[in-house]
């Protein structure tokens, strides 16, 4: 009696979650261009995971559980700090991904890392990456400047730490870079990082 009705097709989308090795795979997909955006918007910042538990269970299967926080400036050594941001992640032995099931603690401590920097709004899928415009060299050297500063060091000292670096750096230099008469170079940014925390 109900073989003449037409019914239309439903073509909404499901609210449920997508399965789990469709998730898994989308963040090792991300993985490496998370990494690679937050080493090129935070170069003096890391992302640490841990391996938080090993779960057992009775059919000989094992959970490992991976917990990561990622900071935008390395803490120094043996000093605790606030991560930015956390995330977490599980690999199993009994994965229905194989790549996961296989390395399951390497799978985990990967896609725990990728959701923190995810956590910290890298590559979250809100906004498209950023892309940097040029900057002009007095505007480089105004950063130069305001991170020699919050460091408390004097041109002198600054020019001091480059030349133990093994650059032919005076207090002038200092000056002529922080007031843009000088450009300056990709190799000298490199070895700035470290004594005044600029980045480029």
């Amino acid at each position: 009696m109900t073989d003449d009705i037409d019914i239309p097709e439903d073509t909404r989308r499901s609210r449920l979650p997508k399965p789990h090795a469709q998730v898994m795979d989308e963040e090792f997909v991300t993985a490496w261009e998370r990494f690679a955006e937050f080493r090129e918007q935070y170069p003096n910042g890391c992302v640490e995971a841990t391996l938080d538990r090993v779960i057992e269970h009775p059919d000989g299967h094992v959970t490992y559980v991976m917990t990561a926080a990622a900071y935008l400036v390395r803490p120094d050594f043996g000093v605790v700090a606030r991560p930015d941001s956390t995330g977490w992640s599980q690999g199993s032995t009994k994965d229905d991904n194989p790549v996961i099931a296989g390395s399951p603690i390497e799978s985990a401590e990967t896609i725990a890392r990728s959701k923190a920097l995810k956590n910290l709004g890298i590559l979250d899928g809100s906004k498209p990456a950023k892309i940097r415009e040029p900057r002009t060299d007095e505007q480089i050297g105004a950063d130069v400047a305001t991170a020699r500063e919050r460091a408390g060091m004097s041109q002198k000292e600054l020019a001091g730490a480059m030349t133990e670096r093994g650059f032919k750096w005076s207090q002038a230099t200092v000056s002529q870079i922080e007031k843009g008469e000088r450009p300056l170079r990709l190799t000298e940014s490199d070895h700035l990082a470290e004594p005044i925390r600029f980045r480029t």
